[in-house]
């Protein structure tokens, strides 16, 4: 039998041609919703009309409200 007490990390980036997520930023709406945005969104105009999402709309997996 094989010794597995090693960690394996195999990269498979390469098949997808992944590359790292576009810049981000976190904005709070005048209720005090939070919502991430692209970056060079503009934070006085409709967030969800620049493709902005609300967290509260979104699953995440641990966290939260």
């Amino acid at each position: 039998m094989e010794n597995d007490t090693q960690v394996r990390i195999d990269d498979y980036t390469y098949l997808y041609g992944h590359t790292p997520t576009r810049p981000i930023k976190y904005l709070k709406d005048k209720d005090g919703y939070g919502w991430l945005c692209d970056e060079t969104v503009e934070a006085f105009k409709d967030l969800r009309e620049q493709g902005c999402w609300r967290c509260d709309e979104m699953a995440f997996p641990a966290g939260g409200r």
